[in-house]
């Protein structure tokens, strides 16, 4: 599978990056500067090559979009001819800066409204991206949720090819607690010296 990442060369999408590519995948990395792209792209190296964000927009059949949520709409609007009818994995965190009764996504899928839209990996911290397994054997989980049933189940499958647990949170009205939820997994890394390795765990009842 090709996987375009719109903003690949930041801390989130290489690490991304890496996994997929692990997993078998053809990942371009996707940035204003090209040149900068090509130079994380190279340093990943396999299946990972660099270009622009309209490049990475085009080629990949699986869109993550990981810029700042600040530059997330006008990067989408600008793209959104390519990305009509793709998947779009949202991993901004709005940090407060949408209205009290929306979500980074759906403030996002205005942008892009004939996308199929998914939050993921809004809940995990860049440095846990290469290691979906715990040295005692726990997979880390990745939130997921979306009202586009067949690209979640899709989404959950790329999460969990380089060894992630894929948890589905529903649908699109859960998108804001996922938002919510980040400036408390922070505070808590914090408070407990997690040095941005701690993660939300999900224990079912017959674990």
């Amino acid at each position: 599978m090709k996987i375009g990442i719109l903003g690949g060369t930041g801390r989130m999408g290489t690490g991304l990056a890496r996994g997929y590519a692990q997993a078998g995948h053809e990942v371009i990395l996707g940035s204003r500067d090209a040149d900068k792209a090509k130079d994380a792209a190279a340093q990943i190296g396999g299946s990972v090559r660099g270009g622009t964000l309209a490049e990475a927009a085009q080629a990949g059949e699986i869109i993550v979009l990981s810029v700042p949520f600040r530059e997330a709409a006008n990067t989408v609007r600008a793209l959104q001819n390519a990305l009509t009818g793709k998947i779009i994995v949202d991993i901004t965190n709005p940090f407060g800066a949408v209205p009290p009764d929306s979500s980074g996504m759906a403030e996002n899928m205005k942008a892009a409204p004939h996308a199929r839209w998914v939050a993921a990996y809004k809940t995990n911290f860049w440095k846990t991206l290469d290691a979906p397994m715990l040295p005692s054997g726990v997979r880390r989980d990745i939130l997921v949720c979306g009202d586009d049933e067949d690209a979640k189940r899709v989404v959950m499958q790329l999460i969990e090819a380089p060894g992630f647990r894929a948890v589905d949170c529903g649908g699109l009205s859960n998108a804001r607690t996922l938002d919510l939820m980040v400036p408390l997994m922070i505070e808590l890394d914090r408070r407990y010296g997690g040095n941005a390795l701690s993660s939300w765990k999900f224990m079912e009842g017959g674990m």
